[in-house]
């Protein structure tokens, strides 16, 4: 099924919060005094072409691209940026890489093919990546666990964060083929910047420094909290099965989130999930 249009808002000046269609996502565009700089592409290549358009609507190439992860809702859009430098952590070609074969299942055309169609990054790194667009800095870092090959890109001049999954407003978070530890660390890492506008991966943008902080704050609160129920759930005894439904969405989420939105309480166990097996794999090994 096809997106709609994707809405443009500029949340600062020459930065833009692009919706996509899953889970209210989010990509970003960055227009600077003498380069552009398109941010994640959605899942439809309609999605990317849109962000592609509008850049050359204001004049610029569409010649820099950048990934905050290699999930499917960020790439999979990318059509209209393949051939572009692409900028992205060193790992997300290889998390790229492993969602291939479903993705190629998924749309039910051949691997080369499909392959030639996305933006694969060009232009890697492993501690952090500025990128000049003009009197416009976008900084990129690590921020992993959502993903291992998570990044965040901070925009100084504006005190502006384009966070991609590492944070949520829209739903709780979710681990993917991350760590929890380590998403509780980046968020941690995030609350010592000021940030006065923020584009999640998913949800509304936030504005105001002590806003943006309390929300980080609660989500590596939800994280921790809910590492510290499983411990004592799986101490006690409880398996997997038994400990996820005792974690409620009522005591963990309570009214930060709307329960009847994006599948919340699917969402919720599903972390709880992560974070219950995360702990007794640590068991184990000690």
């Amino acid at each position: 099924m096809s997106p709609e249009t994707p809405v443009f808002e500029e949340v600062a000046p020459g930065i833009y919060a692009v919706d996509h269609a899953v889970a209210e996502g989010k990509n970003a565009v960055v227009i600077g005094p003498r380069a552009a700089l398109a941010v994640d592409a959605g899942t439809y290549p309609a999605e990317g072409a849109t962000m592609a358009e509008f850049v050359r609507a204001r004049g610029y190439s569409v010649d820099r691209f950048a990934l905050t992860h290699g999930h499917a809702d960020h790439v999979l859009g990318s059509e209209a940026c393949a051939g572009c430098h692409v900028y992205a952590s060193a790992l997300t070609p290889q998390v790229m890489e492993r969602g291939l074969p479903s993705w190629v299942d998924r749309w039910g055309v051949r691997e080369e093919e499909y392959r030639q169609r996305l933006a694969w990054p060009t232009i890697t790194f492993t501690d952090e990546l500025a990128i000049d667009l003009g009197d416009l800095t976008v900084r990129m870092f690590p921020t992993p666990g959502h993903s291992e090959d998570g990044v965040s890109m901070y925009i100084p001049e504006h005190r502006a964060l384009i966070a991609g999954d590492s944070v949520t407003t829209g739903v709780v978070p979710a681990i993917g083929d991350g760590d929890s530890r380590v998403l509780q660390r980046s968020l941690y890492r995030l609350m010592t910047l000021d940030i006065d506008v923020l584009i999640p991966g998913h949800g509304p943008v936030l504005h105001g420094v002590s806003r943006v902080r309390d929300w980080i704050g609660w989500l590596a609160s939800y994280l921790a909290g809910i590492r510290t129920a499983a411990r004592g759930l799986t101490e006690a005894g409880a398996s997997v099965e038994d400990a996820v439904p005792r974690m409620t969405i009522e005591d963990h989420v309570g009214d930060r989130l709307p329960w009847d939105r994006h599948g919340m309480p699917k969402r919720h166990a599903a972390t709880v999930e992560v974070i219950v097996r995360e702990v007794i794999a640590e068991d184990a090994r000690t």
